[in-house]
């Protein structure tokens, strides 16, 4: 009996040894999981922006931040399209009412979180193809090298042309009548020789904001947007200083401390992104303080505190990253 009582005892010890560590084992895992979807996002969410930032104001070979002066009849770009390559807002600062309304996306302004950071990236992007013959004025249909034209260049998109010398920005029009390889428009500033090179003109806005999903918790989860889509779950905040040139010395500083003259003078820009899980994972709340430029986020409650983050006990991690600005040069 004695000898059924011990053994009764260890099996039990041996189970409930087996059993702890079987939801260590699990706890750990879960934590893991979670960990390797933080990096991942902070890692997307980063190369995503930071390719284009690189090319912010790339346009092929006409001078970088090249003023352009076309007739600009029926277009869809926004009021200070040619300002710059580069523009940011801080989501519910003074004049963020004012300056959503240059981004063109409707949603943004109800959507973006508060305190953080809205981008708005321009630049020319591929594919591009070269004229085959000379245009016959500044109206007539672009013939190009490429029987893709057609597909390629869709009516309403914004696209530009360049012989090195000159460029135009213009609305791609109706394909109607013509051939795949070639593109109807408005009227130019100039007439095009052959040889002369068309490349698509990208507005793109990024900015982080609800989905309106929320975690096994009732909290909401948050995302990067990109032109109104999402495109990275989990991205909370995006915290951006720009660095603007003076001479040989770099001052960096947020958009709200922006003047209108200093985005042209961007050289590097700070970015910084806030992501957590989707799932709660962590046993105990989170007490860190996150730093991205600009600004520290602290837990919930936090006296001062520039920004906070909720008590629902989401793993989290800061990403940072700098961005040199490849299209600046002075052009005397």
């Amino acid at each position: 009996m004695i000898e059924l009582m011990i053994a009764l005892l260890l099996s039990t010890l041996l189970t409930l040894g087996i059993l702890t560590m079987y939801l260590d084992s699990t706890e750990t895992s879960r934590v893991s999981r979670s960990l390797a979807r933080v990096q991942e996002s902070g890692r997307i969410a980063l190369d995503l922006i930071a390719r284009d930032l690189r090319m912010v104001g790339y346009q092929g070979c006409s001078y970088p931040m090249q003023d352009f002066i076309p007739a600009f009849v029926g277009s869809n770009l926004d009021s200070n399209f040619y300002d710059s390559g580069l523009q940011g807002a801080r989501a519910g600062a003074n004049g963020w009412s004012d300056t959503a309304d240059n981004f063109a996306i409707p949603a943004l302004e109800a959507s973006a979180v508060t305190g953080s950071d809205v981008l708005q990236i321009r630049r020319t992007a591929g594919p591009s193809f070269a004229l085959d013959q000379d245009m016959a004025n500044e109206s007539s249909v672009i013939d190009t090298e490429s029987d893709r034209a057609v597909a390629e260049y869709l009516m309403g998109q914004n696209a530009l042309i360049t012989n090195c010398a000159g460029a135009d920005i213009f609305t791609v029009g109706d394909p109607d009548g013509l051939n795949d390889d070639q593109i109807n428009h408005q009227a130019l500033s100039q007439s095009y020789p052959e040889g002369s090179r068309i490349y698509h003109f990208n507005t793109t806005s990024y900015w982080t904001g609800d989905t309106g999903r929320t975690d096994q918790n009732g909290n909401a989860i948050f995302a990067l947007y990109q032109n109104g889509l999402e495109v990275v779950s989990g991205v909370e905040r995006l915290q951006v200083l720009y660095g603007v040139r003076d001479d040989d010395n770099v001052q960096f500083q947020d958009a709200e401390n922006m003047g209108n003259d200093d985005w042209n003078s961007v050289d590097m820009v700070q970015l910084g992104l806030l992501v957590s899980d989707e799932q709660s994972v962590l046993e105990l709340a989170d007490a860190k303080d996150y730093e991205l430029p600009g600004m520290t986020v602290q837990p919930v409650g936090t006296g001062g505190a520039d920004a906070v983050y909720p008590a629902d006990d989401r793993l989290r991690a800061a990403f940072t990253m700098t961005i040199k600005v490849r299209n600046r040069i002075d052009v005397e």
